[in-house]
């Protein structure tokens, strides 16, 4: 196997990871949607930033409870669980909560505003905010506006881990279903210059097509992408049982068939019987879930970089299969 070879299969490996992450970033989005977990980070985030978790003043906890539920706040969302409020409408909303409906139009009024509140982490932070700024009211609600912002960092930042460790269960689950295995897939990609030469085509025109926005590209698109590949599940005929490695391993030929690839025995999963190889493909589903969590951007700027290194070489050479002779035989031997 060559280089160019190598590098194909490379590129074939890449576009699968890229699809399969496309896929599983729906999936979660999806999920994250239906939990809300966008919306109820961010009120919580901004209940912190008033009344943290234990704080038993009335006080903090009324302003913590209408300041989500203020119109330049809650009202940015039809239903009311915004999962996202721009930093200057929270400080407009906090300081008229803070002065307690009055016009607090000057360095003066805030500071009496602030020195009225109870002691706690708000009133600690508006005053050192209050006393960086001086006597400019512009730059006091800058202050503000740099403060929720560092707090929407820490949020992103919380949000992001929690969607990688969701995005590697979700994409175990999907390779599983699915059947994508990397070890399989390297196989089948190492014996077949069909099944490379297909896939470095489909990569190169989906390079040019530009990487989609979430969740503008369909399943079925996804799954037609990598169709050719010999991924999924089909079950045996009863008592069409293979036995030994024959059973556990796909059967690739010079042009893999589409969809379906590995050969299940209901009677052997009714008897839960596990072989060796079962760990093999679980350690490929894993691998190709610790793949699909660097997230489609990383995979896509990696497939640009490779089909560009691809384009700059001689294309691949593809050698017609040997087809068997009237004898039997193969042709040309």
């Amino acid at each position: 196997m060559t280089l160019s070879d190598v590098l194909t299969i490379t590129i074939a490996l890449v576009l699968t990871y890229t699809m399969m992450s496309l896929l599983v970033s729906t999936v979660q989005e999806q999920v994250a949607a239906i939990f809300k977990n966008r919306q109820k980070g961010l009120e919580a985030a901004i209940r912190e930033l008033v009344a943290p978790d234990g704080t038993t003043n009335g006080q903090l906890r009324q302003i913590a409870e209408e300041l989500y539920g203020h119109a330049l706040v809650g009202g940015t969302s039809p239903k009311g669980r915004p999962s996202y409020v721009p930093a200057r409408n929270f400080t407009l909303a906090l300081l008229s909560l803070v002065s307690q409906g009055s016009q607090a139009d000057t360095m003066v009024d805030i500071r009496r505003t602030v020195g009225a509140l109870p002691d706690g982490k708000l009133k600690q932070a508006l005053a050192t905010l209050m006393e960086s700024a001086g006597a400019d009211l512009d730059s006091f609600r800058a202050a503000v506006d740099g403060w929720y912002d560092q707090a929407m960092d820490r949020l992103n930042g919380q949000y992001k881990r929690h969607t990688q460790a969701w995005l590697v269960a979700i994409g175990f689950l999907l390779a599983a279903a699915l059947n994508v295995d990397t070890f399989t897939l390297v196989d089948a990609l190492m014996k077949s210059p069909q099944l490379r030469a297909e896939l470095q085509l489909k990569a190169e025109v989906f390079s040019k097509q530009g990487l989609p926005p979430d969740g503008d590209i369909s399943v079925s698109r996804i799954l037609s992408d990598l169709a050719p590949l010999p991924i999924g599940w089909h079950f045996c005929p009863s008592g069409a049982q293979q036995t030994g490695a024959e059973a556990a391993k796909p059967s690739i030929s010079a042009t893999p068939p589409t969809g379906s690839t590995r050969c299940v025995s209901p009677e052997r999963l009714v008897r839960a019987e596990l072989r060796w190889t079962d760990a093999l493909n679980v350690a490929g589903w894993l691998l190709t879930a610790i793949a699909i969590s660097f997230g489609a951007p990383f995979w896509f700027q990696l497939l640009n970089q490779l089909v560009n290194l691809r384009a700059a070489g001689p294309p691949p050479e593809v050698k017609p299969e040997a087809k068997p002779d009237a004898k039997g035989g193969r042709a040309g031997s």
